[in-house]
């Protein structure tokens, strides 16, 4: 194998993209890992693979159940108790996988050797779409999973900066007409949710169109398993995004986007990381060459 591949097959060996206020770190390989780490939100968005480095992150949403994403949730849980971190993590998981995530915790725990009477579940918060859940650790933060197509069933999210702002009519009164009102328990302030980052998961291109409102998102982190022309079909047969869809979306609705990067990730194994570079060096429109970035 050639070392263009063995660097981008490496899902251990991270990959970092500055993303305004934060980093974003981890690994996207369709089919290999993927896992992205927010260490300034404490939050992971999926755990296919658990370096140590995801470790103290308390707060780990789940796109979806297949294994490049979810084996080494409970790697996750364990690896902290071992590690003598005392805080229990959060795992966000779709309501309507949780039944069945929950059968294969127990299995997993019971295959290692746990006795089915010492057994605990760890923290498994079912969440449904567009249903905003603060984060368990840091209350100034919001999650919104939103519905995404692909192969099984998935959820997307959005991230939101949570804060409570003055009401119009409140902004121009002197300091001490405002202590006065809430001296008299006038409610003053109005609460405001902007969007800090979207995560699609792995999705049908169709999500693009469906899913507006990630367009808004400051950061989208969106897959792009497919590159080449032909494979257009392949990609919707397996439930992914293939590069044509994407540059239609940005070539249709380019003035309304507000996304200040557009974050390309899952490609497809078969890649080198020179191939993926030309590629999108080459198809990109030239409005966003700065703003899409592969996360390779």
């Amino acid at each position: 194998m050639q070392e263009d591949f063995r660097n981008h097959h490496n899902a251990l060996q991270q990959n970092r993209i500055k993303a305004g206020a934060f980093d974003i770190k981890g690994f996207s390989v369709s089919g290999l890992a993927t896992y992205l780490q927010l260490p300034e939100l404490d939050f992971c968005a999926d755990m296919g693979e658990c370096p140590i480095s995801a470790v103290k992150l308390n707060h780990v949403f789940l796109t979806h159940a297949h294994g490049d994403h979810s084996r080494c949730l409970m790697r996750h849980h364990s690896l902290r108790k071992m590690m003598g971190i005392p805080k229990e993590s959060v795992y966000y998981l779709s309501a309507a996988i949780y039944e069945n995530a929950c059968e294969w915790i127990r299995a997993e725990a019971i295959f290692e050797g746990v006795s089915p009477h010492k057994f605990q579940l760890p923290k498994l918060v079912p969440v449904k779409p567009f249903e905003k859940i603060q984060l368990e650790y840091r209350k100034d933060l919001y999650l919104e999973p939103f519905p995404v197509a692909h192969s099984i069933h998935a959820i997307g999210c959005t991230l939101f900066q949570y804060k409570r702002k003055l009401k119009d009519e409140f902004l121009n009164l002197p300091a001490e007409k405002i202590i006065e009102l809430r001296q008299k328990n006038v409610e003053i302030t109005r609460e405001v949710y902007l969007p800090l980052i979207s995560f699609t998961g792995d999705s049908l291109g169709e999500t693009l169109r469906t899913q507006t409102h990630i367009w808004k998102s400051p950061v989208l982190v969106t897959e792009c398993t497919f590159l080449d022309e032909g494979e257009e079909k392949m990609a919707v047969q397996k439930g992914h995004t293939h590069l044509s869809e994407i540059i239609e979306y940005l070539e249709k609705f380019g003035s309304e986007i507000e996304c200040q990067k557009i974050i390309l990730t899952h490609f497809s194994m078969k890649y080198s990381e020179k191939y993926i570079l030309d590629t999108l060096k080459k198809k990109i429109p030239e409005a966003f060459q700065e703003k899409v970035i592969a996360f390779i």
